[in-house]
């Protein structure tokens, strides 16, 4: 029997993975979500997978909460950060270390579910081996390399990322996810820096001068699907002007999903 507290910090982009995670994990455990402004979603998922959990106040949780039973079973706790934090590549990274070293007390291991979005290279749990006292996981492919960012995740990691570049060059990327969350994502890009959004208009605007005419709907298979992702992708259509094609069969590899989980649970005593 696993025992142990595993913290998992995620960002709304990875949403998705984290619950297909929990919705596939088959031993007990207790599921804890930390009150944040962006964890509605996770709950209101969770709760349709029938995923137990129990919502632990966020001031009382950084503040010497002690609810959780670290001595005895298998325990998740997850925290959803800002979509924010993704403006920054520099932010993000300070964010995200200092976070594991205040948390890391709370925990025997921590999965980061991030993309380093413009953090290419960083590679956080050797940073983590060097500076905290427990490990801390991260997406990687099959070749033990870091995803660098969201889509990569989605393909199956770095080499494959490389190849899905090449192949639909100059188009952006949208997953299940993306299109979900548009209106908080197109806010938080960091490439409308210096435009200011005034409307649709402006939105099209950022992506003619960037230059992509067409978008790959990228169907995970474990986010929103069917007629409700085809939807998302119709509202991101109109909004960007941008026309779809989708992924060709095959491009998706839950691989790097399956592993984060898989290594951050196996790190746990028994």
């Amino acid at each position: 029997m696993v025992k142990g507290t595993l913290g998992i910090i995620g960002c709304p982009i990875l949403e998705d993975e984290m619950i297909f995670s929990l919705s596939s994990e088959k031993d007990e455990k207790k599921v804890y979500i930390v009150d944040t402004p962006t964890s509605r979603t996770l709950r209101k998922k969770l709760e349709s997978k029938g995923v137990p959990f129990s919502v632990i106040d966020e001031w009382e949780f950084n503040n010497g909460y002690s609810g959780i039973d670290r001595d005895s079973g298998f325990n998740i706790v997850l925290y959803m950060n800002n979509l924010a934090l993704h403006k920054e590549p520099e932010f993000l990274r300070r964010t995200l270390e200092d976070q594991l070293r205040f948390y890391q007390g709370r925990f025997d291991a921590i999965a980061l579910y991030y993309g380093m979005c413009g953090n290419a290279g960083w590679d956080i749990s050797k940073w983590a081996s060097e500076n905290l006292g427990i490990p801390v996981f991260v997406f990687r492919d099959d070749k033990d390399e870091v995803c660098d960012d969201c889509i990569g995740v989605a393909v199956g990691g770095h080499s494959r990322y490389c190849d899905f570049v090449r192949k639909y060059t100059g188009m952006f990327f949208v997953t299940p996810a993306i299109a979900e969350n548009w209106g908080d994502y197109s806010n938080e890009l960091n490439f409308t820096k210096g435009f200011e959004i005034m409307g649709i208009s402006t939105v099209k605007e950022v992506f003619e001068v960037y230059g992509y005419k067409k978008a790959v709907r990228i169907d995970t298979g474990i986010g929103i699907g069917g007629g409700e992702l085809d939807e998302g992708c119709r509202r991101f259509s109109d909004i960007t002007g941008l026309e779809f094609v989708t992924a060709a069969p095959g491009s998706v590899d839950l691989y790097p999903t399956e592993r984060i989980y898989r290594d951050a649970k196996g790190a746990l005593g028994s």
